[in-house]
């Protein structure tokens, strides 16, 4: 499958980006949500990385992704959201 014009094919992610944060997506969508984890990249000046969401059972999840532990963890915990994975 090609990918857009200047987006990471998800090997170049999760070779830069050790660590996932799965959201589960309420029905009426993230909404002013989405704009605070947006605002989250920014105030610690990181670049903000959103993977491939997935749908199962009839729920809807998105995934960033970070470089470290640490801020995954406050994101996670910020926004309600699930670590998923630590490759390293």
């Amino acid at each position: 499958m090609a990918s857009y014009k200047g987006s990471i094919s998800p090997k170049a992610i999760a070779g830069e980006f050790s660590y996932v944060v799965e959201i589960t997506i309420p029905t009426a969508g993230l909404g002013k949500r989405l704009d605070a984890m947006h605002a989250f990249h920014t105030e610690r000046g990181i670049k903000a990385c959103l993977g491939r969401g997935r749908r199962e059972d009839r729920r809807s999840y998105l995934r960033w992704y970070f470089t470290r532990a640490t801020t995954t963890e406050a994101f996670a915990a910020e926004f309600d959201g699930t670590v998923i994975k630590a490759s390293r």
